[in-house]
């Protein structure tokens, strides 16, 4: 009987034992292991709109849809493929100025590692109708009109553009002082951004007369337009006040266009206000312009909208003609 005693108890301390080593769960208890996630590198993907232009022309890259990883100090390098300086940020823009097809890259770099994207192919092609360029800030001499140096007054654009050979200019919004007279073969349009992307809602492209001169003239030349400027005539200090006048047998000339914004002309202050003077067996087509003839001044005057003498034919399309009392 004794030792049998004895044998229970030492089974009862060891059963004691192994219910101590097994951890309670709502203790916390037990054994904690530790896993660490090593750093990783980026992957670059890069995206660029528009892909195909005009010479020169700004593409805008972006970054969108690249894994950053895991590393820090995380940086940017955009390769243009046109051996210019590299760009940075996780989105850029670029100007293209040379002709070809240019290949672009991302690379992007952390502690962790570096990663390349795929490439993105840039088309730059030749403007099958070259410009040049207006706008008040740009420049003076005879290498401004180009998009990158554009000029800074519509005559000195014009001058440039016909010793090389252009026959398209757009001017942005602004005033402009002194009066045009329009070269053959050539095509004229205003209320362009300050950026020449696009026609500007809010910009006015504004040709002023003088004294003695009207805003706009347009004398024995053929194939030209001008549209979406406001050409304006002011107090007349001699002559007839008139905002346009086409002379001198022109032939397809064209005022205002049905694709671009509204043209606008004003005949200014003096005797006979005139909003369009057309004479001398002219040929002209006024579309989508809004005249008005000005205030007249003289006893016996009149004012008219749209004057047409001389045996000249004139085609209205999509105009708002007003002449003054």
């Amino acid at each position: 009987m004794l030792v049998r005693r004895a044998l229970v108890g030492v089974v009862g301390v060891l059963a004691l034992a192994a219910v101590g080593c097994v951890p309670d769960p709502g203790t916390g208890g037990g054994t904690t292991t530790t896993t660490t996630i090593d750093p990783g590198p980026p992957v670059a993907i890069a995206s660029a709109s528009p892909t195909v232009g005009e010479a020169p022309y700004t593409v805008s890259f972006d970054s969108a849809g690249s894994t950053l990883g895991t590393g820090t100090g995380l940086t940017y390098s955009w390769d243009f493929g046109d051996a210019s300086a590299a760009g940075s940020g996780a989105s850029t823009s670029h100007l293209y100025t040379a002709v070809g097809t240019f290949t672009a890259k991302l690379t992007m770099t952390n502690t962790a590692g570096t990663s390349t994207s795929p490439g993105v192919v840039i088309t730059v092609n030749v403007d099958p109708n070259p410009k040049y360029y207006v706008r008040t800030t740009g420049a003076t001499g005879s290498s401004c009109g180009p998009l990158l140096n554009p000029c800074n007054t519509i005559n000195e654009a014009q001058t440039n553009a016909v010793a090389n050979g252009i026959h398209l200019i757009r001017v942005a919004g602004g005033s402009y002082s002194n009066p045009l007279t329009l070269a053959a073969s050539m095509n004229i349009s205003g209320g362009w951004k300050q950026d020449f992307s696009d026609f500007g809602p809010s910009e006015v492209t504004t040709i002023y007369g003088t004294g003695t001169s009207p805003a706009v003239t347009i004398n024995g030349i053929t194939n030209s337009t001008i549209s979406a400027v406001s050409a304006q005539g002011i107090s007349r200090t001699s002559g007839d006040a008139v905002g346009v006048v086409v002379s001198g047998g022109s032939s397809g000339v064209a005022i205002g266009d049905a694709a671009n914004p509204q043209t606008i002309v004003g005949g200014g202050t003096g005797p006979n206000a005139t909003g369009i003077l057309i004479t001398g067996g002219s040929l002209v087509n006024v579309v989508n312009t809004k005249v008005n003839s000005g205030t007249t001044v003289g006893a016996g005057k009149s004012a008219y909208g749209v004057r047409v003498l001389g045996l000249s034919v004139a085609n209205l399309t999509l105009d708002d003609i007003t002449a003054q009392p």
